[in-house]
């Protein structure tokens, strides 16, 4: 009996796991939207500005860098530098 509780329950956990990661499908845009409301084609269109907090050195360095990258795909890295390595996580 309780090897059978103990599947259940293993198994009704493996299925919460599996059922929050589930993709959900993306609103349908009706027919009669104006252009304006239309979505871009980039598939991040709503996340064109990246805030992002770092240590000086060399993380800052090194997204100065990925900033000029992402700057060509359309988005925008804003670059919080932080001395202290706890207040990124909390400003953040």
């Amino acid at each position: 009996m309780k090897k059978i509780l103990t599947l259940l329950l293993a198994a009704g956990l493996i299925l919460a796991v599996f059922a929050g990661c589930a993709r959900t499908a993306p609103p349908e845009s009706s027919s009669e939207a104006s252009p304006e409301a239309a979505p871009s084609e980039s598939p991040a269109a709503g996340l064109s500005k990246i805030v992002i907090g770092a240590s000086p050195t060399p993380h800052a360095e090194i997204l100065a860098i990925v900033r000029e990258i992402l700057a060509g795909e359309g988005y925008e890295l804003e670059i919080r530098e932080f001395t202290d390595y706890v207040q990124p996580n909390v400003a953040l």
